[in-house]
């Protein structure tokens, strides 16, 4: 009881008393019918310092129970300590990559334990989940990434399992060291092939690429006709004018057969007649036209604009007309090419064989000339080689 309360209760105790007093001596009572007052108030000031007491008692109770509350609150709980590592070995386990048909092959030492927080009923087989946990979080990674550079795959591997992470349920937390992330070796010899095959049909492709833009360069640009040809030939010889108006029969010609057409009107008579003569419509005379000569030939470069033709003796008639050879006697001179010239023995059994291989094709009159012609040279004597 406070000291405030306990001289509250001695006044109202000397109060009582001077009261009860004062009244009987006022009155002239005896002093016994004086006492009687005295202690009904005396009655009513225990009653008071009865229930004062009491509700002190209930406020000390109350203060105690709030402070042992904020004590228990202020207190932090203990901490439960999780068990130490376990160790778990996984060795060479296939692992899917970007490409479906090639696998990586994963080891690892994988260390396991049970959180500390963790709630529930314990797994019965907590290693094989925390096994079972690493091997997807390394499934996600290679899932993704190309077969081609296992090592740079096997350093990401390595610092993403690095880390301490728990099982989708929580029931245990793991981590992997001495992480080895290889591909087979005949898988690794296949993707090298396959790599040098891609990389030649890329070059390939590009050289055809470029083969025909220039094609096309020419034919729609530069030959589209003679004046497009023309000022492509003067622009690489700015300062050779006269040369490109001598070149212009040749460059019209050069147009005419590129696109398939006639040499322009314009520039006809331009064109000597020697060099009209094995063209028509834009394109060479057939062989078996009566008119022969020697083969087209072309000197120079073209990108160049050195372009010189020779078609040597090109005028109608300069060159007798030959008689086409029977089919026995094109056998024959190839024979002559193709058969041993310094045994005539041999010779005959290369006819023989030849003319066997045409009996057998339905052509007996063929093969019949074929051996008289080389019965009879057979006894011919050689022709000399000088």
């Amino acid at each position: 009881m406070g000291r405030d309360n306990k001289i509250l209760l001695i006044a109202l105790v000397a109060g009582s008393l001077l009261v009860s007093a004062v009244v009987a001596l006022a009155l002239d009572w005896p002093w016994w019918a004086g006492a009687l007052p005295a202690a009904v108030l005396l009655a009513g000031v225990a009653g008071y310092a009865r229930q004062l007491v009491l509700r002190l008692r209930q406020e000390e109770v109350r203060r105690a129970w709030a402070e042992q509350q904020r004590r228990q609150a202020a207190a932090p709980e203990p901490v439960p300590e999780p068990g130490p590592f376990q160790e778990r070995e996984l060795r060479e386990l296939p692992l899917p990559s970007c490409e479906p048909d090639y696998r990586f092959t994963f080891s690892a030492t994988v260390w396991w334990r049970r959180p500390a927080d963790a709630v529930g009923v314990g797994h019965e087989n907590p290693a094989g989940l925390a096994l079972d946990a690493i091997l997807a979080r390394a499934r996600e990674i290679t899932s993704a990434e190309h077969p081609g550079a296992p090592e740079a795959v096997a350093h990401r591997l390595a610092g993403a399992l690095g880390a301490v992470a728990k099982d989708p349920h929580g029931h245990v937390e793991a981590w992997a060291e001495h992480v080895v992330l290889a591909l087979p070796e005949e898988d690794a010899a296949r993707l090298q092939r396959l790599a040098e095959v891609r990389k030649d049909e890329q070059l390939r492709e590009r050289e055809r690429n470029h083969e025909r833009n220039k094609r096309a360069y020419l034919a729609e640009e530069v030959l589209a006709d003679t004046g497009s040809a023309v000022v492509w030939w003067l622009s690489r010889h700015e300062d050779d004018v006269e040369r490109a108006a001598e070149l212009i029969g040749t460059l019209a010609q050069l147009s005419a057969a590129a696109t398939g057409t006639d040499i322009d009107e314009r520039f006809r008579h331009l064109v000597p007649a020697s060099r009209q003569a094995p063209f028509r419509h834009g394109r060479p005379i057939p062989a078996e036209s009566p008119i022969t000569a020697e083969p087209l030939s072309f000197s120079g470069s073209l990108e160049g604009g050195q372009s010189l033709f020779s078609y040597g003796e090109l005028s109608a008639g300069s060159i007798p007309a030959q008689r086409p050879r029977e089919p026995w006697e094109q056998v024959s001179a190839l024979l002559d090419e193709l058969g041993p010239q310094d045994d005539p023995a041999q010779r005959r059994q290369v006819a023989e064989r030849l003319a066997e291989l045409f009996d057998a094709a339905g052509q007996p009159e063929l093969a019949a000339a074929i051996r008289r012609r080389w019965a009879d040279s057979s006894s011919q004597p050689k022709r000399s080689s000088t």
